[in-house]
């Protein structure tokens, strides 16, 4: 990740999309709430219903998220892509939850979870692998106990090609 400092000190934000997210509310109380004047507020003229001008009336936007508030998005994004949910639930769940309507916003913070959730699986490719073959030595010894012995040996092939012991498949191609 790189950073820049901005005038008065601050760093500023990375190249990562992340990142650039957490960066919408710069300055932050300890509670996570931005602090400072209101973005796209003409210093004109006195705050007021009609300042900033190029927003409608009647129409409330809401403040942008803290950096904790994002990262829990993010993960509740994934949960939702794990959990294979339509586009449509997930879009009426972020209304209900976030209060979040835009779907091109949406869509950023699942494109956001999926980038992570393959970071994840890459970093952590070799626990995930132990994970597998210790479910997998689980299930062989559970089949060796239940005399299903072909059960067994599955599982133990299955084994072998996560450890890449093995590479080939076990039975050659039919000549045609």
């Amino acid at each position: 990740m790189t950073s820049r400092l901005l005038p008065g000190g601050k760093e500023g934000c990375g190249a990562d999309a992340i990142d650039v997210l957490r960066c919408a509310a710069a300055t932050e109380d300890d509670d996570g709430q931005p602090l400072g004047a209101v973005v796209g507020v003409d210093p004109r003229r006195p705050v007021g219903p009609g300042n900033p001008p190029r927003q409608r009336r009647g129409t409330t936007s809401a403040p942008r998220p803290s950096r904790l508030e994002i990262e829990r998005r993010v993960a509740e994004a994934q949960l939702w892509i794990a959990q294979r949910l339509p586009m449509l639930q997930i879009l009426e769940n972020t209304g209900e939850k976030w209060g979040v309507h835009n779907t091109q916003t949406v869509n950023r913070y699942l494109n956001l979870a999926r980038e992570r959730m393959v970071e994840e699986l890459i970093t952590d490719r070799q626990r995930h692998q132990a994970e597998q073959i210790f479910a997998l030595n689980e299930c062989a010894r559970r089949a060796m106990d239940a005399e299903q012995f072909s059960a067994a040996v599955g599982a133990f092939r299955v084994i072998a090609e996560i450890g890449g012991l093995l590479r080939a498949p076990i039975k050659p191609p039919e000549a045609k």
